[in-house]
């Protein structure tokens, strides 16, 4: 096979072949730079013409020449050769550059070997139930093409895909207990290069003005939320992520380390029952997990920070799953000294007129909670305008310019600027992100948190209370907290909010998008999120309650050895041809004429069954003459057309015994 020209590469064969690259790199070309495709789809329309006009093929300095320039190219497009992006374009570009040597049988066998790596790459961008479908019809497209391709013998190109499904039939059990029965391990078996986790979104380490706007227009998933019994109400669905202490007047950062060794949590007072609830996360790249405000115990995947996040010990590369408790009613206890000083930190000579409003409130006020009240007074009386396209704050005081000039703004400006005003007033203050809400899909009776649902809200420390959640959002927009954002009116600049919807056809078309999100979320909890806890439960359903791996290992080799053996012989202990189209349509011919009382013996052939048949009925010696010899040219000969195929079914369609 190696060595012998190539055959089967005629122009319809090539056709073929290029149609089936195409399909296998097609969604890569949403990754791929625009040159890179627009090369691919140049060496595909070549390689059609040549094989058309008979055009030879280039000789191998000129393939070298191609070859070490694509190479260049791609590292310096990419800055390396090693990598999800650069090494998806260098394979798809390398199988461009075969098309130009397909010589020899084993060329187009390697070019499908290597068709096959790059349909799996798909999976390095997403796992998503339509991809997945997408890549299975391609590899059997593949296969079947392959199939046509490597036969001496040019059968028709379904019949090959004919075949490609029964073989993909065939290791379906096999696949399926390969992914319910192989011993499960933590994580992934190899670390992915940095670039795999490139289009991740989630909050920022830092807050700046525009920021969570930015992130709140889109509709991306950022978790879901399964809770045991009944979630709490919009009011109190706060979920905590990054804590922010320190700011230089504009953007807002973490600030010094609170866990130092000796650090220990303060108890939390609970002011009534845990909500007991499960998280879905989606990838983001960073190490925050998320948790209902607040927290009241750490999952097995993360730890509370003495400020009240929940952070993991690597960054968030895969989706995770994990269960909380939380308190939505509490008391967080005494002030320690460092946090009372990071609460109180001013930036010098900044914002001085948000400094200034902030003392004036002290002065007016009798107490901490009053001089809240009056500033949540001022945000609800003021022409304050909640906006996800407010005006730049292009000067260095942007809190100042907020307050007294624009008035527009969204969380992140309201947050920030009622952090310094408490700040200036004596009070210990913080601000909180994370995100606020999410939407109820009936379908599983879970809640999905998104990124337009990302929101920005302060802490401050009030005696006999502890730090106390207050959002002064919701004084100039309340409906935030009771509805997510319609990001379909962001365009227009003024901020609208999901609403019921009471047209029937937007109703369905909204419950629909609810049961692609439960097929979703079933996809990822029991294909994608299939690990070893997943695992160990699936079994225990089955009756299985297997303690370690080895005995994980023992019922899989058993499995896997039945399915093999019972796979052996089904395909290798003789069977009737009763898929044969050949066979089928005589056989056809011969019920026909059972029904008469000709019934064909088992020992009989099919010369001796027409020779009887035109002795007791010789009305029929032409047609049953015509069927017999069709049957045997196409049945034997080997030789046999289409053509001839279809005159066969006809002849026995028209024969009336």
């Amino acid at each position: 096979m190696s060595g012998a020209q190539i055959t089967v590469l005629d122009q319809r064969a090539m056709g073929w072949l290029l149609i089936g690259l195409g399909l296998t790199i097609l969604p890569h070309l949403l990754h791929l730079p625009l040159w890179a495709g627009l090369l691919i789809a140049a060496l595909g329309l070549w390689r059609w013409l040549a094989a058309r006009r008979n055009w030879p093929l280039p000789d191998t300095k000129l393939k070298l020449i191609l070859t070490l320039g694509l190479i260049v190219v791609i590292f310096v497009h990419y800055g390396t050769l090693v990598g999800r992006e650069s090494g998806t374009a260098l394979l798809v570009i390398m199988m461009g550059l075969k098309l130009m040597e397909l010589r020899q049988r084993r060329d187009v066998l390697v070019l499908m070997f290597l068709a096959y790596f790059i349909l799996v790459t798909h999976f390095l961008y997403s796992q998503t139930i339509p991809l997945a479908i997408y890549v299975f019809t391609v590899a059997w497209l593949l296969l079947g093409l392959h199939m046509y391709l490597a036969s001496r013998e040019l059968r028709p190109l379904r019949h090959n895909l004919r075949g490609a499904a029964e073989l993909m039939l065939l290791g379906l059990p096999l696949m399926l207990a390969l992914f319910v029965l192989f011993p499960r391990i933590e994580g992934p078996i190899w670390g992915l290069p940095k670039d795999a986790y490139a289009g991740m979104t989630g909050l920022s380490d830092s807050m700046s003005p525009g920021a969570i706007s930015q992130l709140s227009q889109s509709d991306a998933v950022a978790f879901r939320v399964e809770f045991d019994g009944a979630a709490p109400p919009p009011e109190k669905r706060y979920w905590r992520g990054p804590v922010f202490w320190t700011t230089d007047g504009r953007t807002w950062t973490p600030g010094p380390q609170l866990n130092r060794a000796g650090w220990r949590m303060p108890a939390l007072e609970s002011r009534g029952a845990a909500v007991s609830y499960t998280v879905t996360l989606e990838p983001h790249n960073r190490a925050w997990l998320f948790a209902l405000d607040l927290p009241a115990s750490a999952s097995e995947q993360g730890r509370i920070t003495r400020d009240y996040q929940l952070v993991a010990p690597k960054p968030v590369r895969q989706r995770l799953k994990y269960h909380m408790l939380s308190y939505t009613d509490y008391n967080t206890g005494a002030l320690s000294e460092i946090e009372r000083r990071l609460g109180l930190l001013l930036p010098r000579e900044r914002n001085p007129r948000t400094v200034a409003l902030g003392q004036e409130l002290r002065r007016e006020a009798a107490s901490d909670e009053e001089v809240v009240r009056r500033a949540l007074a001022l945000f609800r009386q003021q022409p304050f305008t909640y906006s996800l396209t407010p005006p730049l704050l292009g000067s260095d005081d942007p809190s100042d310019a907020f307050l007294f000039d624009t008035r527009t703004g969204f969380c992140e400006h309201f947050a920030a600027s009622f952090t310094l005003m408490m700040r200036a007033a004596g009070i210990p203050a913080r601000v909180v992100t994370g995100y606020q809400g999410g939407e109820l899909n009936p379908v599983d009776d879970y809640y999905i948190v998104r990124q337009r649902d990302a929101h920005a809200w302060s802490e401050v420390w009030l005696a006999g209370r502890g730090w106390v959640r207050i959002d002064p959002t919701a004084a100039v927009a309340p409906e935030r907290i009771e509805r997510s954002i319609d990001t379909s009116a962001v365009s227009a600049g003024a901020v609208r909010f999901n609403v019921p919807q009471s047209d029937l056809l937007a109703r369905a078309w909204r419950r629909m998008q609810l049961n692609l999100d439960a097929v979703n979320n079933r996809w990822n909890q029991w294909v994608l999120g299939y690990g070893p806890e997943r695992q160990a439960e699936f079994l225990r359903n089955l009756g299985l309650d297997i303690k370690d791996w080895r005995q994980l290992g023992g019922v899989f080799v058993v499995v896997m050895g039945g399915l093999l053996a019972g796979i052996a012989t089904w395909v290798l202990l003789p069977r009737q041809h009763h898929r044969d189209p050949v066979v089928k349509t005589y056989r056809r011919f011969c019920r026909k004429l059972a029904r008469r009382g000709l019934k064909k013996a088992d020992h009989e052939t099919a010369g001796d069954f027409a020779r009887r048949v035109k002795r007791q009925r010789p009305e029929l010696a032409a047609q049953v003459d015509r069927i017999t010899a069709l049957y045997g040219h196409l049945r034997y000969a080997g030789t046999g057309s289409d053509t001839q195929l279809r005159l066969l079914k006809q002849s026995v369609v028209e024969f009336s015994p």
